[in-house]
């Protein structure tokens, strides 16, 4: 679902870079509106959603305020529920970074060291176990 909102928060991103795209396209002259491409570009932005009032176009601006209060929402909503379980970056000096690795391969060897401690231990209690059990049977 983490993914979901992240490509839903990219799309409305894109969607508005392109609705400010086609607003600067739209500033320049010789642009015919009613050719095909042009109009359709014109129409996926939502310039033509609200008729011009006093020559102006605002549909785009809707559209952008509409976009960037959606981007908001989906902000918010992965950082409230995924964010925390993202994997988060570490910044360090290469002291720490060289001080973090010593104490990994010291609890490493910690840990390895008392995995052998307790096979030798259980190697010892089998030996002495079947010792017992040699003598009893003598």
């Amino acid at each position: 679902m983490a993914k979901f909102i992240r490509f839903l928060y990219r799309l409305v991103n894109y969607y508005l870079y392109f609705v400010v795209m086609a607003c600067f396209l739209a500033l320049v002259p010789n642009i015919n509106p009613n050719y095909p491409l042009f109009n359709y570009i014109f129409k996926i932005a939502g310039f033509y959603l609200i008729p011009p009032v006093f020559g102006f176009i605002i549909s785009p601006m809707l559209v952008m305020i509409i976009s960037a209060l959606i981007m908001m929402g989906l902000g918010k909503i992965y950082a409230k529920y995924y964010a925390p379980k993202d994997p988060k970056v570490l910044v360090m000096t290469p002291e720490q970074f060289i001080e973090q690795i010593k104490k990994n391969e010291q609890a490493y060897i910690d840990k390895v060291v008392s995995e052998v401690k307790e096979e030798f231990d259980s190697a010892e209690e089998k030996q002495n176990d079947e010792n017992s059990e040699s003598e009893e049977n003598k």
